[in-house]
């Protein structure tokens, strides 16, 4: 199995995010950790407040190493082959480190990892609501790690969907495929269809989620026109009410529709959930394993690491 689209910050689980603050002195003292799962409800912005708790212990070079290690010997462990784990290194930088420190810092778990025995790739995430200045510092980093076979493998662009649309996010787009760099955004989460087609308009080549262009004939057609691979998270996309339980997921719709989809868990720890569940809880097939799998290996930003 292949997971192409899991967050390290909200895939780092209560024992984790505790030996971590160990490592570094960080008093958790008065933390609380939240056991309840998010509800469509509270919708995108409630499912994201939960990653600030992880995030107070990552805020160093040592600690992104670390959860980068600590997270791909668990993939590793629930009988994966390979996974993109993917970071907004920007927001890592609140202790002093510079980003150029967290990304090469990630680098190094990235090979330290495929030493181990199982290749990852990481990709960096410019944020929605972030400045133009501080995204495109990402995308520059990207884009000279991507070069160097680095273990950094591309760039996302993730965040609030619903308050932040890909019209303000061109320079985003321009500069990744100026510089040749392997990208995917999230659309079709908090916003329709609509968002999933200004983003394949704009090249790319893989949509994180991306459900919500179902509901629209156009864009289905239009992703399968492009050849897009859309990045599904089921448990996730119920959880932020980005599909409805009540509706069949349109994993299978896509499928016989012949767009490329790949099924993924995008938060392990946020949503309680594993790779193994996902396919579990849609009671994919044989076939239709294969075929997810045969879409993954192809949409991977690093396929070599595959052959």
């Amino acid at each position: 199995m292949i997971d192409l689209h899991i967050h390290l910050d909200g895939s780092l689980g209560k024992e984790e995010i505790l030996r971590l603050a160990e490592i570094t002195g960080t008093d958790l003292s008065d933390a609380v950790f939240d056991d309840s799962s998010p509800s469509p409800e509270g919708g995108l912005k409630d499912y994201l407040k939960r990653f600030e708790l992880p995030l107070s212990v990552l805020q160093s070079p040592e600690n992104v190493y670390n959860a980068i290690l600590l997270l791909a010997e668990r993939l590793k462990g629930e009988g994966l082959e390979y996974a993109e784990i993917r970071f907004a290194p920007t927001l890592h930088t609140r202790g002093g480190h510079r980003e150029t420190e967290i990304v090469s810092a990630a680098s190094d778990a990235a090979k330290e990892a495929l030493c181990r025995g199982f290749p990852i790739g990481v990709i960096l995430c410019c944020m929605r609501g972030l400045s133009r200045e501080k995204n495109l510092a990402t995308a520059s980093l990207a884009a000279d790690f991507v070069t160097r076979r680095s273990g950094i493998v591309g760039l996302d662009l993730a965040g609030d969907e619903g308050t932040y649309p890909n019209s303000l996010y061109g320079y985003y787009f321009g500069f990744a495929k100026e510089k040749g760099i392997p990208f995917t955004v999230h659309a079709g989460e908090a916003r329709g269809a609509e968002s999933v087609l200004s983003a394949l308009r704009q090249g790319a080549k893989r949509i994180g989620h991306g459900v919500r262009a179902a509901y629209d004939e156009k864009t289905v057609s239009e992703m399968l026109a492009a050849g897009v691979t859309a990045e599904l998270c089921y448990t996730s996309n119920l959880q932020t009410g980005a599909w409805s339980a009540a509706k069949e997921y349109p994993l299978r719709y896509f499928m016989e529709r012949g767009v490329k989809v790949t099924l993924n868990t995008d938060n392990t720890a946020v949503s309680k959930t594993s790779l193994k569940r996902e396919y579990e809880l849609l009671r994919v097939t044989p076939e239709e394993e294969r075929i997810l799998d045969a879409n993954a290996r192809a949409a991977a930003f690093e396929n070599r690491l595959l052959e």
